[in-house]
């Protein structure tokens, strides 16, 4: 074998080496990401399921305080705090939403962005904006 030849042997199992380091850590930043998203939505299903219950509670609630009202202004006292109560939740679910969906797409992009490969300068700037 020529020199020629064992330089471009050593130079191919350097790249092949390279690549495989590479998609050792593309595998385990996909994993961290996976992880990541798979438990905030695990955390959110567990949300939703307590805000049901809630939901359930209150509705329960309002048929009790509209069985036993005994005037026009028990039972529209009971249907504004209801409704009260019912904005607010509303309003804790929007904003539960919305952290939930950041905290994934957080996720995803810094997996997109740690993976994708960088082969120019535009690139690179498209990529840290």
């Amino acid at each position: 074998m020529t020199q020629q030849e064992e330089r471009r042997n050593e130079t191919l199992q350097a790249g092949v080496a390279a690549a495989g380091a590479n998609g050792r850590k593309r595998l385990e930043d996909f994993t961290e990401a996976r992880d990541e998203i798979w438990d905030c939505l695990r955390d959110a299903n567990r949300v939703w399921v307590e805000r049901m219950q809630q939901e359930a509670n209150l509705t329960a609630e309002l048929a009790s305080k509209l069985t036993a009202s005994r005037s026009l202004t028990d039972t529209a006292t009971a249907l504004q705090d209801w409704t009260s109560k019912h904005i607010e939740l509303t309003t804790e679910d929007t904003r539960r939403l919305f952290t939930d969906a950041q905290q994934m797409f957080s996720a995803g992009a810094r997996f997109w962005s740690s993976s994708a490969p960088v082969g120019s300068p535009e690139t690179a700037a498209r990529f840290a904006s």
